[in-house]
C-alpha cells in the first residue's frame, strides 16, 4: 500500500499546515501533486476539497474518483468516505450492495462508524439479505468501542425480540450506555421502557426524566410522548401547560399528532389561552397531513358555520377526506357517516 512516507511526508505536511493556515490553494497544489503521484492520504484529502467544495468548484464525481482512488489502496478514511457516496448516492449511482462492500472492508480494520453501519444493513437488508446475527455482530463491535449509535441499536434489537426472545436486560444495559452519553434516541427509547415496564419496572418520573433530555435536543418522538404524559396525568397529575409545550415543539416539527393536540388544546383554552384561529391553523395542518380525525374536525366546523364561516363545500370535501382516511375503531365514525348523509341529502333537495 502507498503511504505518504513513500511520496514526501514533509510535503504533505506542509499540505496539513497550509490547509491549517488557511491557504488552500498552497494545500491543494501540494495534495494535487501528491495525489497524481499516487499517495492515499492525499487522494482522500483531494477528494475532500471536491465534495465540499473547498478552495474548488463542488464536483462530487470527482470526489469519488479520488476516494476510489484512495480506497483501492486500503486508506482506511476512504473506504468510508467512498461507502457513504454509494449510499447517499452522490457522485455515483446509489448502490447499497457497493456501500456495504466498502463500509466491510472499513469494519474489518476496525472502523467502528462503518461497523454500526453495516450492522445497520444487515439490519435491514440493504445491500444484502437481512440477517439479524450479523447486524448484532457489528453492533456489538462498534458498540464495545464506545459507538453510542451502536449502542442504541444493539439495545433497541434486544428490546424488540430480533435474535429471539427479547432481552430487557441487555436492552437495558446498552441503550443506557448510550442515553448517558445523550444519544436523543437512546433517551427516547430508554424514556419509553421505564413509561411502559418493558424492563419490569414502569415510572413514569424515570421516563419523564429521559423524554426530556431527548425532547430539549429536539427529539420530537420524546416531545410528543412528553406531551401525552401531561395531558393525560398518566401516574401524574395532569399539566396541561407542559403538555402544550412539548406539543407544541414537536408540532413546529411537522408531528401530526402534535399539530391536533395542540389545536385541541388552543381550542379548549387548556394550558394557557384559548385561541380559536390558531387552534384552526393547527387543526388544518394536521387535516392536511391526512390525519382523519383532523380532517373531520376541520369538516364539523365548517358544516356548522359556528367558529368559521360556513362552507358546505370545504366541508364535504374535509369529511370526504375523513371517510377515506380513516381506521377502524375511530370514535367519530357514527357522526361522520351522519354528516356526510346530511350533505348528500342537500345535494339532492338543491
Amino acid at each position: 500500500m502507498w503511504s505518504t512516507c513513500t511520496f514526501g511526508a514533509e510535503r504533505f505536511s506542509n499540505a496539513m499546515a497550509a490547509w491549517e493556515a488557511g491557504d488552500i490553494e498552497e494545500a491543494k497544489a501540494l495534495w494535487t501533486t501528491l495525489a497524481t503521484e499516487g499517495d492515499a492520504a492525499s487522494q482522500y484529502e483531494l477528494g475532500r476539497l471536491y465534495q465540499f467544495g473547498a478552495g474548488v468548484p463542488k464536483n462530487l464525481a470527482t470526489a469519488v474518483g479520488w476516494y476510489q482512488k484512495a480506497a483501492d489502496q486500503g486508506f482506511d478514511s476512504a473506504l468510508t468516505a467512498l461507502a457513504w457516496r454509494y449510499y447517499k448516492g452522490e457522485g455515483v449511482t446509489q448502490s447499497y450492495k457497493e456501500a456495504i462492500h466498502w463500509f466491510t472492508r472499513s469494519a474489518v480494520n476496525g472502523d467502528k462508524t462503518a461497523q454500526n453501519q453495516v450492522g445497520w444493513m444487515f439490519m435491514n437488508g440493504l445491500g444484502t439479505v437481512e440477517n439479524a446475527e450479523e447486524a448484532r455482530k457489528w453492533f456489538q463491535d462498534a458498540a464495545s468501542q464506545g459507538h453510542i449509535e451502536a449502542q442504541n441499536n444493539l439495545g433497541w434489537m434486544y428490546l424488540n425480540g430480533k435474535f429471539g426472545v427479547p432481552d430487557s436486560t441487555q436492552a437495558v444495559h446498552w441503550i443506557s450506555l448510550a442515553a448517558e452519553q445523550g444519544h436523543p434516541g437512546a433517551q427516547d427509547n430508554l424514556g419509553w421502557i421505564y413509561e411502559t415496564g418493558q424492563a419490569g419496572e414502569q415510572n413514569s418520573t424515570k421516563a419523564i426524566h429521559w423524554y426530556r433530555k431527548a425532547g430539549v435536543k429536539g427529539h420530537v418522538g420524546a416531545q410528543v410522548k412528553l406531551g401525552t404524559i401531561y395531558y393525560n396525568g398518566t401516574d401524574i397529575s395532569p399539566d396541561f401547560y407542559n403538555a402544550r409545550h412539548w406539543f407544541e415543539m414537536a408540532a413546529h416539527q411537522n408531528n401530526v399528532t402534535a399539530q391536533f393536540n395542540l389545536g385541541v388544546m388552543l381550542f379548549n383554552g387548556e394550558g394557557g389561552s384559548k385561541d380559536i384561529d390558531q387552534a384552526i391553523l393547527w387543526i388544518e395542518k394536521a387535516a392536511n397531513q391526512k390525519m382523519a380525525i383532523a380532517q373531520y374536525t376541520l369538516g364539523m366546523f365548517y358544516q356548522d358555520g359556528k367558529l368559521i364561516e360556513r362552507d358546505l363545500e370545504s366541508a364535504r370535501y374535509w369529511l370526504n377526506q375523513a371517510a377515506l382516511n380513516y381506521a377502524p375503531g375511530d370514535d367519530f365514525l357514527d357522526d361522520l357517516a351522519r354528516r356526510i348523509k346530511l350533505l348528500l341529502a342537500g345535494e339532492q333537495n338543491s
